[in-house]
């Protein structure tokens, strides 16, 4: 587990829409932005624009209706912060 300064947080559905915007806007203020995505390659492509524009990302492939992947991105979260500062859901998950 690394410590981190930087203010941190987890954006479920953050490739597309409202989640995008909102990683976009919280990167560019210095935030680490950690992309939950359902679709790994959307996800891969969000993390790619978001970094491009100067953002700190880590893409985190998380469906939220599956324990399992949510267990895996607890631990992805941990092996990079001690902590996470705040948690939007942009998920359109029925």
């Amino acid at each position: 587990m690394t410590t981190s300064e930087q203010t941190s947080v987890l954006i479920t559905g953050g490739n597309t829409g409202l989640g995008f915007e909102a990683a976009r806007r919280l990167g560019e203020q210095g935030w680490t932005i950690f992309l939950g995505s359902r679709d790994e390659g959307r996800g891969r492509a969000a993390a790619a624009e978001l970094t491009d524009g100067g953002a700190n990302v880590i893409m985190v492939l998380l469906d939220v209706t599956s324990d399992d992947s949510v267990t895996d991105a607890v631990r992805l979260v941990r092996e990079h912060i001690d902590r996470l500062d705040a948690m939007r859901s942009c998920d359109s998950t029925p």
